[in-house]
């Protein structure tokens, strides 16, 4: 006997119960699966009964429980037409001998009623490439252009400069784990460095040897460091200032142009499609969000919480790849998961709601990624790894991954493509 209840738009209750005979002929069945299990003193395949049900109790629980859970949610989710999103969650489990007692929950995808997405309008940015833009754009090039020489011995540090230095840090006169360097090239003005310490460095000369004096902040992330006062011996080795370059025809030759008209007018090109894109991009961005606010129904907790996982997963695995774990990111920030998974809640909702209107608009406009369309897809992602198409997909296939990765391809082109309906 079960009941089926609704209890939010994104939940459903399942509750069980197999009790007198329905439970004795349970049993019977799951008990056919330890007929030839090995006990001491019996021969194989003539264990009695009650003897098996002593020795593997927990099994046999163990097997019931999964035998309710499995008829009872089939049932559920074909009578109520339900379409589940993450595995059901156990609320109550009771076995007394005579009667057991189950209760599930199944997370389910809510209805979504979409509105007149088709009339939704948002103002489109005017593209605006003056030749106001096209300077700051070439003067940020001949900026950049520019090479750093080293300065007079008799000149001082000024903001900007870059100074190479060797450093030893002191705290109470001891000296400490990771607070010294030789030939270190310092930015001056970065703010890389704790406190004062750079514009203590300014005003000095090549040669100076002299104590810089700081205090370590109290969220600094070694314990043993934490608002402590510190005393760095530091000497300047050379010091280096940027020299301005020039915008001239050999500077537009240095950076890949034929001439300073030519360098002018492909900056203005190159300023007017990126302008375009982010201008596009912002567009497409703005009618998206106006077509997902438009819709309300409540967003399944079961998927916010898997996408928070896998943002979390994703930032650690940045982490990774420049040598730090979350760990040691926690200790360094005073933040903790909790935190994190807190911080991350209201993006990963955004996020949620709205992938699952933009999935409910293609299944209605019928949007599919064509073969010839992933097939592309998958030549891109092929020229990004250095490989051509057979090569990635077999490297894929090694991975046990193919089926998901071609799916997560065809969900992206979808999505894009859905988009674009939308902008149109």
């Amino acid at each position: 006997m079960a009941t089926v209840k609704k209890l939010s738009e994104t939940v459903y209750e399942v509750s069980a119960t197999r009790s007198g005979e329905e439970l004795k002929h349970l049993k019977k069945h799951v008990l056919v699966h330890f007929k030839d299990a090995k006990v001491d003193g019996f021969r194989k395949g003539h264990v009695p009964a009650d003897v098996l049900e002593k020795k593997f109790k927990k099994e046999i629980e163990g097997e019931i429980l999964n035998h309710i859970i499995s008829e009872e949610y089939r049932k559920a989710v074909e009578e109520n037409n339900l379409s589940p999103i993450a595995d059901i969650k156990l609320e109550k489990y009771e076995n007394n001998e005579d009667n057991v007692e189950v209760v599930f929950t199944i997370p389910v995808l809510p209805e979504i009623t979409l509105g007149d997405y088709k009339s939704v309008k948002v103002e489109k940015e005017a593209l605006d490439v003056n030749d106001e833009k096209v300077n700051a754009e070439i003067e940020i090039m001949r900026s950049n252009a520019g090479k750093l020489k080293e300065v007079a011995d008799d000149e001082a540090a000024k903001d900007k400069d870059v100074a190479n230095i060797n450093f030893e840090g002191f705290v109470d006169g001891e000296a400490f784990d990771g607070g010294k360097a030789e030939g270190f090239d310092l930015t001056l003005g970065s703010k890389s460095f704790i406190d004062t310490f750079e514009d203590q460095i300014i005003g000095h000369k090549k040669g100076d040897e002299f104590d810089v004096n700081v205090t370590f902040p109290e969220e600094y992330h070694a314990e043993n460091l934490k608002g402590k006062p510190a005393v760095f011996k530091v000497k300047v080795n050379s010091i280096k200032r940027k020299e301005e370059a020039e915008l001239n025809e050999d500077l537009a030759k240095e950076l890949g142009y034929d001439s300073v008209e030519d360098l002018k007018a492909k900056t203005k090109e190159n300023l007017i499609k990126r302008e375009e894109t982010r201008i596009e991009n912002e567009y497409k961005g703005k009618v998206v969000d106006a077509v997902v606010d438009g819709v309300n129904f409540e967003i399944p907790e079961a998927i916010v919480e898997r996408e928070i996982q896998f943002q979390i997963n994703r930032f650690a695995q940045q982490l990774q790849m420049q040598g730090m774990s979350l760990n040691q990111y926690f200790e360094m920030t005073g933040q903790n998961i909790e935190k994190m998974r807190e911080s991350i809640k209201e993006s990963a909702e955004k996020s949620v709601k709205r992938d699952l209107v933009l999935n409910e608009i293609a299944k209605v406009e019928k949007v599919e990624a064509t073969e010839e369309e992933v097939n592309a897809e998958l030549d891109r992602t092929a020229i990004m790894y250095g490989m051509d198409r057979e090569g990635l997909i077999a490297e894929v296939r090694k991975s046990g991954n193919y089926a998901r990765f071609i799916d997560d391809i065809k969900y992206q082109i979808v999505n894009r493509k859905t988009v674009d309906l939308l902008a149109k």
